[in-house]
Formats: structure tokens, C-alpha cells, sequence
């Protein structure tokens, strides 16, 4: 009985021993650890993916990685306000948990459904292998095949939610989701793509919108409007400048121009050679666009000339 005691108080006093985690076991659990969304992150898998790249393919844009990243974000709100019985726009997509975008990138990289290509600067773009890619893109800002109608009507709608107190205080995409939500009917049928290719030319060519502190307006109310009246009151007191010619005189003036100079014309030169020879003033902001080389390169003068970017900086006007 005493020997017995001696072995219990031994045993107590001794430190216990518990089985250590292998260093694979224990690389696993850091792994584990890091793959778990932390508090405020979304948890999402590779369906909830899928479904946001082939939503983006049916609306024509391009799914790069934080137009992934954003559409996850809105059908999450959608689910929510779904579950609450809610209407589908009723949560705002920037209360939900925010998107770890290199998760987000190792799943697409993972799918086999999927091809990552990379794109500029450090983002990506996630393909799908069973669907064409038919993306509405800004390169095409130069295809202003839209009917006057719709910039008429456009311009129309935006300054009536403007007067009503609407703010565009989002980008493109999101002017491009109200324009979605409006009733307008030259709009109509148009995916969310197009629209986003319609706002970027409205900003880029038409004169239509502008950017004043950080949201879109109508153009007369935006910074660049007033930066413009500010520099022609300038100009008006330091020279008087010539006539601007109309539409009509800047197509006639121009075919004349380059059968003088049928090799081509630098883009920087046109100006100063039109006044020359035709006596008026060429101004692209009277005929309602922001840079001359988009003018020239419109439809209105698709017959008449035609832009060449050599990729060197060298831009010049080809008959």
C-alpha cells in the first residue's frame, strides 16, 4: 500500500506528455488557417465564381478580376435582400463582406471550366473555354454607331434625374446600372456592356456627361466645362481668334486639304494647315466633341479621312 502511494505521487508530479503535431501536420493547419476568410471577408467557392463570370459574359463585359471581384459582392446582396424579402436592389452591394482577391485569383486558376489570361498591369481575365468572347470593351470607343436619337435622348434623361436630385456617384459601370434601370426607349434591349461602351463615349466623345468632384453630371455642369469657358474667356482677351468653320466647311476644307497632301497630314499639324488654306478656324468643340483625332475618326468623317496611330506617338490623317 505504501509502495502504491510512492507510484501515484510520482506520477503526479511528473509533467505530462501530449503527442506533438508532425511538421506536415502542422504546415496543414497554417495553410488551413490562411485559406479560412477571416472576420468581414466573404466566404465564396468556385460556383459562386461561375456564376458571376457567365452572369458577366450574358451583360458583354470583359470578367477581369475586380469586375469579378464587384459581381460577387452584388449577387451576395442580391441573395441578402432576397432572404429578407426585399426588393433585388434593395442591399447596397458595398455593405457586404469585402472579396480577398487572391483567393478570388487562385480559384479561376483552378477551374478547369476556366482560362486566366493576363492583362495590363498586374490584372487578369478569367475566359470561360465553353462560351466566345464577345465583350463590349473601350477599345471600340471609336465605333459611334449609336443613332442621334440616343444621345438626344440621353442627354434628355440625365439632366431630368440631375434636376430630380439623382447622383451618379459611381463610374461608368454604375451610370451604366441606373441608365439599365431607366425606361428610356432607345436603351432598350441593350446589354450592361453596351451601355458601359454608350457612357464612355458620352464621356470621351459626345460631350454629353462630365466629372465633377468625383461623380458624372451633364457635361455643362462639370469641371471640364467650366475649365473650357474659362480658358476661352482667356483667349478672347489675349487674340481674337478666326471663324470656326461648320460641319459642313470642315468636310469640304478637309478633302481639299488632303488633295494637297496626299501622303497624310501629322494630327498636330491639321489645324494650323486648314486655317491656311480655308481661311475659318477648325474647332472640335464646336462640333461637339473633346479631342480632334476623335472627330476625324467619327463616322461623320469616315468617307472623307482617316486616323492612323502608328503606336510611336505619330498620329496622322490619311485620305
Amino acid at each position: 500500500r505504501a509502495r502504491a502511494r510512492c507510484n501515484r505521487k510520482a506520477t503526479e508530479s511528473s509533467p505530462r506528455l501530449t503527442p506533438q503535431p508532425t511538421r506536415s501536420r502542422a504546415r496543414e493547419m497554417r495553410v488551413f488557417a490562411k485559406a479560412v476568410p477571416g472576420r468581414g471577408t466573404m466566404r465564396f467557392g468556385a460556383k459562386d465564381v461561375l456564376k458571376a463570370v457567365k452572369s458577366l459574359y450574358d451583360d458583354e463585359i470583359k470578367p477581369v478580376g475586380r469586375v469579378i471581384l464587384r459581381r460577387l459582392r452584388e449577387q451576395r446582396a442580391r441573395a441578402a435582400a432576397l432572404a429578407r424579402n426585399l426588393p433585388v436592389d434593395a442591399v447596397d452591394p458595398e455593405t457586404m463582406p469585402r472579396v480577398d482577391p487572391q483567393r478570388l485569383r487562385k480559384i479561376c486558376e483552378s477551374m478547369r471550366q476556366m482560362r486566366v489570361f493576363p492583362e495590363e498591369g498586374n490584372e487578369y481575365s478569367a475566359r470561360l473555354s465553353s462560351r466566345p468572347d464577345t465583350f463590349v470593351t473601350t477599345r471600340d470607343s471609336a465605333d459611334d454607331l449609336y443613332p442621334p436619337e440616343v444621345w438626344s435622348e440621353l442627354a434628355q434623361h440625365l439632366h431630368a434625374i440631375h434636376s430630380a436630385g439623382v447622383r451618379l456617384l459611381g463610374g461608368r459601370y454604375s451610370c451604366a446600372k441606373v441608365l439599365a434601370d431607366s425606361s428610356l426607349p432607345c436603351l432598350q434591349g441593350l446589354s450592361l456592356g453596351r451601355l458601359c461602351h454608350i457612357v464612355h463615349i458620352a464621356i470621351s466623345q459626345r460631350r454629353v456627361l462630365g466629372y465633377r468632384d468625383g461623380s458624372l453630371v451633364p457635361f455643362h455642369l462639370s469641371d471640364d466645362c467650366a475649365k473650357e469657358r474659362r480658358s476661352l474667356q482667356q483667349n478672347c482677351m489675349d487674340q481674337p481668334s478666326p471663324y470656326a468653320a461648320s460641319l459642313d466647311q470642315v468636310r469640304a476644307g478637309m478633302v481639299q486639304l488632303l488633295h494637297r497632301h496626299s501622303e497624310g497630314i501629322p494630327l498636330s499639324d491639321v489645324k494650323r494647315l486648314f486655317q491656311s488654306i480655308v481661311g475659318l478656324g477648325l474647332s472640335e468643340t464646336a462640333l461637339g466633341h473633346v479631342k480632334l483625332g476623335n472627330l476625324l475618326a467619327g463616322p461623320l468623317f469616315r468617307d472623307v479621312c482617316q486616323v492612323k496611330d502608328w503606336g510611336t506617338g505619330q498620329v496622322d490623317v490619311l485620305p
